[in-house]
């Protein structure tokens, strides 16, 4: 009776270390999924952190193009409302140059043909 109740005891062992490790195999495939589960969204937040951050940076150049485009635009204006002034200048200069060249001509001539 005793051997029987080895057997059986050693059948309950078998039976019972199967199980344990059935357990233990369905345990490591629900933590490897974990894993992989938790690989793959630190992966995709890697990934939607490199893409915000290229999209920061195509924000930053187009912002800086931009600038460099008004600041050229402002310059091209400056440039153009200086020579604006010159040429109003020159508009207004010339006239009176030429009427004091022909009074100091006048006066001139006057002064030596009263000679």
């Amino acid at each position: 009776m005793s051997s029987h109740n080895t057997i059986n005891f050693g059948t309950m062992s078998n039976s019972d270390d199967e199980r344990y490790k059935q357990e233990l195999i369905k345990r490591r495939q629900e933590a490897e999924a974990r894993l992989q589960e938790k690989e793959e969204q630190q992966q995709a937040e890697q990934k939607a952190r490199k893409e915000v951050r290229a999209a920061e940076k195509r924000r930053e150049e187009k912002e800086a193009w931009r600038k460099a485009e008004e600041e050229e635009t402002q310059r091209k204006e400056k440039e153009r409302q200086k020579d604006l002034a010159h040429r109003l200048e020159v508009d207004h200069v010339a006239p009176i140059e030429q009427q004091w060249r022909k009074n100091w001509t006048k006066t001139f001539f006057a002064f030596e043909s009263s000679f």
